[in-house]
């Protein structure tokens, strides 16, 4: 009987550190969450896209000097970006152009050799030579777009 009340009053004590403990616990996703929100305002979007985006405002079209790739930039990027900013952007667009391309191709080179292989297990020659017609024009204009590069150097 003793013990049990001792049991109680030790918890009743104890209880008393309740909210600090409990805050003690939750800091470390408080700070994770404080951290994220930080950097979120931290991080500016990018001033150009490779589509249109009119939520953002990118809805004036603009082309690249050196590889003729389109991009989309705000009513105040001429204002901006000039001279050796400008060229820096430029460059971050074809990089970007380039970066999608690549992956479009591999993506397109994926389900190509996907569907030959689905023909060859299945037999199916249809299916077949459906693959081998399939075009890979993200891999098309990687190559032209890596002639190009090779001709300006």
């Amino acid at each position: 009987m003793r013990y049990t009340y001792q049991q109680r009053q030790d918890r009743r004590e104890n209880q008393g550190d309740g909210g600090l403990g409990v805050f003690v616990q939750l800091m470390p996703i408080l700070i994770l969450i404080l951290v994220s929100a930080l950097s979120q305002l931290m991080v500016s979007s990018p001033p150009y896209s490779l589509s249109p985006r009119p939520s953002v405002g990118h809805v004036h079209r603009r082309v690249t000097d050196h590889l003729n790739v389109v991009y989309y930039v705000a009513d105040t990027f001429s204002k901006e970006y000039t001279g050796s900013s400008l060229k820096t952007v430029e460059r971050n667009v074809e990089d970007d152009y380039i970066a999608n391309l690549r992956n479009n191709c591999w993506k397109e080179k994926q389900q190509k050799e996907g569907l030959l292989y689905r023909a060859r297990y299945f037999g199916d020659t249809d299916m077949y030579h459906k693959a081998q017609r399939m075009g890979t024009p993200s891999c098309n204009r990687l190559s032209e777009t890596m002639k190009s590069l090779e001709n300006f150097w």
